[in-house]
């Protein structure tokens, strides 16, 4: 571990170990509440009920239930959220919500406490960077007509984070907790926080630190694993003699990673055999990235009707992804692993596993060196005024984003040659692959109308994106402008059936921006979605039951070495018009068994269709030649996941079953993985729990209870596994 993480984790412990139980002030509790309010898309279950779109929120107690560090695993029980794995710990999430590609969660609206958190929202928002989610209090998922409040992207939703808020304790209190777990694989966890009240000034200091050795093998027992480190500090200043209630919060944070990662899997054959095997060539592979944060955030309470919160904020992201390309041959990887046993594909296999030398500069390796470096920065406010008129009580809120990001992309190839199982360089000069800058500037704001009257709720609103991006090619020195201006409307309403349940409805329009440099004749993605369905939710039940139906005018696909082969790196292409529409239901009920004992359940079922409503030829890897009719890849028609537990008094232990039925990994035909699919999933998760004392609870999980063993993906390059079953235990203590 890097010295400066253990000196700050030594630090947290001390302080932890010196501290002392102290009552809370019921005014720290309401201004906590009040925090997370502000920053969640949600802030009181009763906004949840009756909101007019589909939305899950996952609390506190529902994270820590099974401890998950990936989130991946965390959203598997929302539904209409589709994830691809890659890499087993969801190091670099591929998230999708109702259809919108996965790759690298590119077309979905992440938040961290309300602010993007891509690297580069507009320029680059593919997500190679993502948050310890074991530090998040809150996570919630929205799809509907309410993410045009969030933009740029709203084709599918929303994920917004809510990371530990600062106790405000007035009266000098001191509260902090660790967490410490260890299990199968070199599995470490060691996640600490300190907060501290001086009467208007509060402060929280939080760690965490994750690391694994990895389930991947190589021949010489080499690291496979991963190391993630973060550090947040938080102060709040709440002053008690305004005339306004009112709080300004500052945050800042430094995270890191190295990940002994690669993009290089198996030949179905090999995986059969040596499913966790790595081949040789990828000996180098090394994902390491840097990741600063600043924001500086200020709410004010004018009135009992109008709020105003305001947020400034500055994000670095520095990564270097050091890895196997391919071959100096133009043979493509996705061909060689395909096809293993077809004439010169024997040999490249051969000096891929590292059994054959490179007898020729054919066979010899490509090895990428891409560092890039991405800024985002910007301003963002929003009003809200409650107002009551002839019986109807209205809500609006107003906002306004202006945005700056950017990304450098410095890419190198190294050529390398296979000698006696290890790589060596050859005496080929490096060669300069990218030398570019992109930058993107965008000022957006929305209006939003919500009115409630009688049985009913009604929310309208529109969205305007006006977006400026640059592309500086440095090698060539061409610099390529685009311009693009956007109106996003959406409707929701919501009908009260009764005290228990209600009808919704919800359409909007949904956008994804083109990238810096795209050719004239690239469209951005539109779509325009619709939803209908019914929520019930009482004191013991809550369940909806939602159909969806995405028309997209034109589908986007972009070129990433993370999607599979391609020709020109970040290039977009148009995929015409796509249906996408599905059922979405969940529901879940805690069964009182006795005065002491609880049995909660909870359902959640996605069932999805997808069909390409145009035909044609693109070289983009996971389209080739479509027909009408064809479906979307890496969208299952069935995902389904059961939890079951059963919670005494002072222990719980919860079980959850995971079904995903098997993905195409190419829409058309006349491409490498043309007719491949995914294994079918089916996935069992069991965790415990002791409350040994106040301050001590001791847990225990198991992930992938039977072993399940399956293909995830053949992307980037080759059959990839899940992670085999993982056992942990852990501790914590809280005061």
């Amino acid at each position: 571990m890097n010295i400066k993480y253990k000196a700050v984790y030594s630090v947290i412990s001390l302080i932890l170990a010196s501290g002392s139980s102290m009552t809370q002030a019921n005014s720290s509790e309401q201004e906590v509440d009040k925090q997370i309010e502000v920053v969640s898309i949600f802030g009181q279950r009763n906004q949840l009920e009756t909101a007019t779109g589909s939305a899950t929120v996952l609390d506190q107690e529902t994270l820590e239930q099974f401890e998950f560090d990936d989130i991946h695993r965390v959203l598997q029980s929302v539904p209409g959220v589709y994830v691809r794995e890659e890499d087993g710990f969801g190091l670099r999430p591929n998230i999708g919500l109702r259809g919108a590609t996965t790759e690298r969660s590119s077309k979905v609206a992440i938040m961290e406490d309300g602010v993007l958190i891509a690297p580069a929202p507009y320029a680059a928002p593919a997500a190679y960077y993502f948050p310890l989610i074991s530090r998040m209090s809150q996570v919630e998922v929205f799809k509907g007509p309410s993410a045009i409040l969030y933009g740029p992207n709203t084709v599918g939703g929303a994920i917004n984070m809510v990371s530990r808020p600062i106790p405000n304790q007035y009266m000098a209190g001191q509260s902090g907790g660790i967490d410490i777990s260890a299990g199968e694989f070199g599995y470490e966890k060691l996640h600490g926080y300190y907060s501290l009240g001086l009467g208007e000034t509060s402060f929280l200091i939080e760690g965490a630190h994750i690391a694994s050795d990895g389930f991947k093998e190589f021949v010489n027992n080499q690291d496979t694993g991963f190391e993630k480190n973060e550090v947040l500090f938080k102060a709040s200043y709440v002053p008690t003699n305004s005339q306004f209630e009112q709080f300004l919060t500052f945050k800042a944070g430094l995270s890191n990673e190295e990940s002994n990662e690669t993009y290089l899997g198996l030949t179905d054959q090999d995986f059969e055999t040596r499913p966790y095997y790595r081949y040789a060539a990828s000996q180098n592979d090394l994902m390491d990235w840097e990741h600063y944060q600043f924001q500086l955030s200020h709410f004010i309470e004018f009135n009992d009707e109008t709020t105003l919160y305001t947020q400034l904020y500055h994000r670095e992201f520095d990564r270097d992804w050091d890895r196997l390309s391919g071959f100096v041959s133009s043979r493509t990887m996705q061909t060689i692993l395909t096809l293993p046993e077809r004439g010169l594909n024997t040999a490249f296999m051969q000096v891929l596993d590292g059994s054959r030398n490179s007898l020729s500069a054919s066979e010899n390796l490509v090895f990428s060196n891409n560092d890039r470096r991405y800024v985002s920065q910007g301003f963002e406010t929003k009003l809200s005024t409650q107002q009551t008129f002839w019986y109807m009580d209205i809500t609006l809120d107003t906002g306004l984003r202006i945005h700056r990001d950017e990304v450098e992309r410095n890419h190198r190839a190294e050529f390398l040659a296979m000698t006696d199982g290890t790589l060596e360089k050859t005496d080929v000069t490096d060669e300069q692959v990218t030398l570019n800058k992109d930058v993107a500037k965008a000022i957006a704001t929305y209006v939003n109308t919500k009115l409630e009257y009688g049985y009913w709720t009604a929310s309208a609103g529109l969205r305007m994106e006006f977006i400026e991006g640059e592309h500086n090619d440095l090698m060539t020195m061409e610099i390529k402008e685009n311009r693009d201006t956007v109106l996003l409307p959406g409707l929701g309403l919501f009908y009260k059936l009764n005290a228990d349940s209600g009808l919704l409805f919800g359409v909007n329009k949904g956008f994804v921006p083109n990238s810096p440099g795209q050719d004239d004749g690239v469209d951005p993605e539109e779509s325009w979605n619709y939803e209908l369905g019914y929520r019930y939710s009482s004191s013991e039940t809550q369940g909806e039951v939602i159909g969806f139906f995405n028309d997209y005018r034109n589908l986007k696909g972009s070129c990433t070495l993370s999607s599979g082969y391609c020709q020109t790196l970040d290039q977009e292409f148009n995929g015409g018009e796509v249906d996408i529409f599905g059922l979405e239901a969940s529901v879940s009920q805690s069964i009182e068994l006795s005065s002491t004992m609880l049995l909660p359940v909870k359902l959640a079922y996605t069932h999805t269709q997808s069909e390409f409503q145009t035909e044609f030829d693109s070289s983009f890897s996971q389209w080739g030649l479509v027909k009408v009719g064809d479906e979307l890849p890496y969208l299952p028609e069935h995902q389904l996941s059961l939890e079951v537990g059963l919670n005494g008094e002072k222990w719980r232990v919860n079980t959850l079953l995971k079904f995903v039925s098997a993905m195409k990994e190419a829409a058309g035909d006349d491409t490498e993985l043309s007719g491949f699919e995914t294994d079918e999933l089916v996935q069992l998760d069991l965790s415990a729990s002791y409350q040994l004392n106040q301050n001590i609870k001791l847990y225990g999980k198991v992930d992938n209870v039977t072993d399940e063993l399956i293909i995830v993906s053949r992307r980037p390059f080759g059959a990839r596994p899940n992670k085999p079953r993982q056992v942990s235990v852990g501790v914590k203590y809280e005061f």
